[in-house]
């Protein structure tokens, strides 16, 4: 009796323990990924376009007959290339004291420009000084990295300045050469064809006009814009403009290119505007213009681009994808898994990147957490991982 009675409990702590397996809730499929150690940069992001530093726009210096310019937006034209031509009317007399006075303003624009150029190659000189200055220096450890990477950007945005002066003071001696080709031609013969050339070597951006009809003095007719300086202009929400500072790196991406390209801010304009968004709402922005330290020649005027600068990075920080987090009362949480078991762990957040957050605390390196939890995840609750997350 005693034997049948023992093996009939053993039958029910069987059939008990069956169906307390058979019907005690599954483990939940989640995603994972592990807490690590590695690089984190914070950038502010914005859409931008690319732009010629320099745009010239050639106008007619006579009026008369504008002969067909056979070039095409995209062109590549050298300093001195004829753009058009102009078969000029006869010049009223009264006009002679207009005629004089535009070339009298061209040579105080050309001296403008030689006194720009003269000022920019000292500030060349003076930055090149510096630089090498704070080479020697740094290599004496002297000078922090911060210190020289500040005299390269200035050294090299002083060339670029010196470079840009030149050209304006070229363009400004082609001004001038016109203004008196243009006062000349009142004694010359009207058959005589009169020269439209370019001041600066670059790429036409656009014909403004192209075919043969008569213009007056002054009508713009091509736009050209000086290539070798291609920089990147993007409106910045104006809290997002506070936190860029001339000089920091920024990642040109989203361009058309196999990788993205290096950049460094150049200046934050001094003054905002309103822009009105797609959704209807205004808002304060402010440009900041990014100079190309990789460049491309398969970029040109216009062109779309994502500009996200860097307000700051790390080499090696503990960090976790942005997704595992969530807010638990007044403080940031994630569920770490232990054992097929989710567990509510608290922590303390840094910097974040774009798709990762720095941990400052409640985490170590490998810990493994569940990315995008789901309302279902509670604290205790059996987890099964169905994908290893990033």
């Amino acid at each position: 009796m005693k034997k049948q009675t023992k093996i009939i409990s053993v039958l029910a702590i069987v059939i008990t323990a069956a169906l307390a397996l058979a019907f005690r809730p599954k483990p939940l499929p989640v995603q994972v990924a592990p807490a690590v150690m590695g690089p984190l940069q914070q950038t502010v992001d914005e859409e931008g376009k690319t732009r010629m530093h320099d745009h010239f726009v050639l106008a007619a210096s006579v009026a008369g007959k504008l002969r067909r310019i056979e070039l095409h937006a995209g062109d590549s034209v050298r300093a001195g290339d004829v753009i058009a031509w102009v078969d000029p009317i006869p010049i009223e007399p009264r006009q002679t004291a207009v005629l004089q006075a535009r070339l009298d303003t061209a040579r105080a624009a050309q001296t403008q420009a030689d006194a720009d150029a003269g000022r920019a190659q000292a500030e060349n000189d003076q930055a090149a000084i510096d630089l090498e200055r704070t080479r020697k220096l740094f290599d004496q450890g002297v000078a922090s990295r911060e210190a020289f990477d500040r005299a390269t950007s200035s050294a090299s945005a002083a060339a670029k300045q010196l470079a840009s002066a030149i050209a304006r003071a070229e363009a400004a001696a082609y001004q001038v050469k016109e203004a008196k080709a243009a006062l000349l031609s009142q004694n010359a013969d009207a058959s005589l064809p009169v020269a439209i050339k370019t001041p600066v070597t670059g790429r036409i951006l656009r014909l403004l006009e192209q075919s043969e009809r008569v213009v007056s003095a002054g009508t713009p007719l091509v736009e050209i814009g000086y290539t070798p300086r291609l920089e990147v202009v993007a409106d910045f929400l104006t809290r997002d403009a506070v936190k860029i500072n001339p000089g920091m790196e920024a990642i040109i991406d989203d361009w058309g290119g196999d990788k993205p390209l290096r950049a460094r801010v150049r200046v934050v304009e001094p003054g905002a505007f309103t822009k009105v968004s797609a959704l209807g709402v205004e808002e304060q922005r402010v440009n900041v213009v990014l100079d190309f330290i990789d460049g491309s020649d398969k970029l040109a005027d216009a062109y779309r681009v994502e500009v996200r600068v860097v307000t700051w990075q790390a080499s090696a920080v503990l960090k976790v994808p942005s997704g595992s987090l969530f807010r638990s009362g007044q403080e940031w949480a994630v569920f770490k898994v232990g054992n097929g078991w989710a567990q509510q762990t608290s922590l303390q957040v840094g910097h974040r990147g774009a798709f990762e957050t720095e941990v400052l605390g409640g985490l170590k390196a490998g810990d493994i957490l569940i990315v995008h939890p789901s309302n279902e995840i509670k604290d205790g609750v059996r987890v099964s991982v169905s994908a290893q997350g990033t």
